[in-house]
């Protein structure tokens, strides 16, 4: 791990998007100095906060979709590419987030230790003392938290990893033994239960009520999260014990919703500038006022656009009809407009031919003003629209060149889903409910989702069989969660990696008024079993020779 110097550079952070993140700049303070002084305190938190992550654009210029059958990277120089095909390797690794993590979680260590019965006398008879002790007394469960999400983004990506929680000096930290997978989600689950008993509602209670900072809900969704996790093929062999322990835990959540104020929302409003104020997000991230996403993802042919982010046929075709039958290229009326009469969410997600994106309609079809032979335009047939900001201009004299962004990291309608997996490979039978404890069946909590205001997508049927559902519900996750950061684990926890290998885009022309659509395939990949976990980088195990790479690597 590469660990720093107790010195540690508090330096502004990027959270800028929340009351809590807004913090002054502060220089390098030494440990003494950072816990005789309550602000010196909060930025020290701050900047353990700044190491939760967002999806924008995050991989050298790529979101993570792009290694999965979602999306195509339009730039072949992104280390994304690394991903799909096969030059990823433990010298060669890519989204490395090893040492930032352990970063992370050495500051949390040296803040839970160094924190431990500060009282702060010297400030005692300052009028913001009560203030500000209430928030310290929060903070360790914050930091708890924190500690143990990125514990979390480190064993899902490197299955074993060193489970230290507290400050080792550097030949300790050289030497630590991998913990197992089970172990560490174990400590993280635990750890959740502990802390959502201490942690708020939220923090109207608070002097400050400051956003953006952790909650009881963020913890039972982190709790939740993890034990589907554990429940899933790769970690484990099929026990209804683990999926029921999954589908309690995310029923946490539910049977709870009004007093923890969670609730369906507005599906585009989920991904909007302000976005951090609705009631389905139980955790975001903010990334403060920018225009470097839309820039990234605007089509090209509009000002300032320059792609990158492409989604794919095989992510569009996902989405149903929207009386709920499945799309169908083999259909000639769905084939000649393949846009019309969709699943709502598809519109919210994908911009396609015609669609006015971002302002005039697109034309994706070859030789259009948004399409090939233009230099980096789609090489699927689509651009991104989910979380790309549409009044966001480059256009010079333009007022809005920039906004808020916030990355979902929790919502209430991921709970629902995670509940409805839980519960279906559970009990087998969708319509299942367990008395008291369980009193909503997976059916019920899927068609919460689907049924939501701005998407209102018909019920699955009640007659439906498990193997189908179970079907339909990875498909519902697909489509309701695209471009949140899911698919790419997703996959791998179900042990489907090999169904991500073919990837589809659509050829659209255009020939007088007529437009015609036609389904091809544009890559394969390369998938391997080793590719399941990431491999732990090479200058890691030579740094600790006590690592264990990981299978294939």
């Amino acid at each position: 791990m590469k660990l720093k110097h107790i010195i540690l550079g508090l330096s502004v952070c990027l959270l800028t998007g929340c009351d809590f993140m807004n913090c002054d700049e502060s220089s390098d303070y030494q440990k003494e100095d950072v816990f005789t002084s309550y602000n010196r305190t909060k930025k020290m938190v701050t900047h353990i906060y700044s190491f939760l992550p967002h999806g924008f654009c995050n991989i050298d210029g790529a979101m993570h979709e792009a290694a999965t059958d979602d999306a195509v990277h339009v730039y072949g120089t992104s280390n994304i590419q690394r991903f799909v095909d096969g030059t990823w390797s433990a010298n060669r690794t890519v989204d490395e987030v090893w040492s930032k993590y352990y970063e992370g979680i050495r500051a949390a260590n040296l803040f839970l230790a160094e924190s431990e019965g500060q009282t702060f006398e010297e400030w005692k008879y300052s009028d913001q003392y009560d203030k500000w002790m209430q928030n310290f007394e929060n903070y360790q469960y914050e930091v708890r938290f924190l500690r143990a999400f990125f514990y979390f983004e480190l064993a899902k990506r490197y299955r074993n990893i060193p489970l230290v929680t507290k400050v080792l000096a550097v030949d300790e930290a050289n030497s630590v033994e991998p913990s197992s997978f089970d172990d560490v989600t174990d400590y993280i689950v635990s750890e959740c239960a502990d802390i959502a008993k201490e942690l708020p509602i939220d923090y109207s209670g608070f002097a400050d009520k400051e956003e953006g900072r952790i909650t009881r809900g963020a913890a039972l969704a982190l709790k939740a999260r993890v034990l589907l996790y554990k429940a899933s093929p790769l970690y484990a062999a099929h026990d209804e014990e683990k999926w029921k322990k999954a589908a309690m835990a995310a029923y946490e959540i539910i049977g709870q919703a009004s007093t923890l104020k969670y609730k369906l929302g507005d599906y585009a409003a989920l991904f909007s500038a302000t976005n951090s104020a609705e009631a389905e997000n139980i955790l975001v991230r903010p990334v403060g006022e920018t225009g470097s996403f839309e820039e990234a993802n605007f089509p090209m042919g509009v000002k300032g656009g320059k792609t990158s982010t492409c989604p794919t046929e095989n992510l569009v075709g996902a989405y149903e009809m929207e009386d709920g039958s499945a799309f169908d290229w083999s259909n000639e009326e769905m084939r000649k407009n393949p846009y019309a009469n969709r699943d709502p969410r598809l519109a919210l997600t994908i911009a396609y031919n015609g669609m006015a994106w971002p302002e005039s309609p697109l034309e994706v079809w070859e030789g259009g003003a948004n399409a090939l032979p233009i230099n980096n335009a789609t090489l699927t047939g689509y651009y991104l629209k989910k979380y790309v900001n549409k009044d966001i201009s480059f256009e010079s004299g333009t007022p809005v060149s920039k906004a808020h962004h916030c990355w979902v990291l929790f919502r209430y309608g991921e709970v629902l889903l995670n509940y409805a997996e839980a519960m279906a490979n559970a009990f087998g039978d969708p319509t299942h409910k367990e008395g008291d404890l369980l009193p909503m069946s997976a059916l019920e909590a899927v068609n919460l989702v689907r049924a939501r205001a701005s998407v209102d997508m018909p019920e699955f049927p009640s007659a439906i069989s498990p193997d189908e559902f179970l079907k339909r519900l990875k498909n519902e996750r697909r489509v309701e969660l695209a471009f949140e950061g899911h698919r790419f684990w997703d996959v791998r926890r179900w042990k489907e990696l090999d169904i991500t290998k073919d990837i589809y885009g659509v050829s659209v022309k255009k020939q007088g008024g007529a437009v015609t659509y036609t389904k091809q395939q544009i890559a394969t990949r390369v998938v391997t079993d080793n590719m399941y976990f990431y491999p732990i980088s090479n200058e890691e195990i030579f740094r600790n020779e006590n690592l264990k790479q990981n299978t294939g690597w």
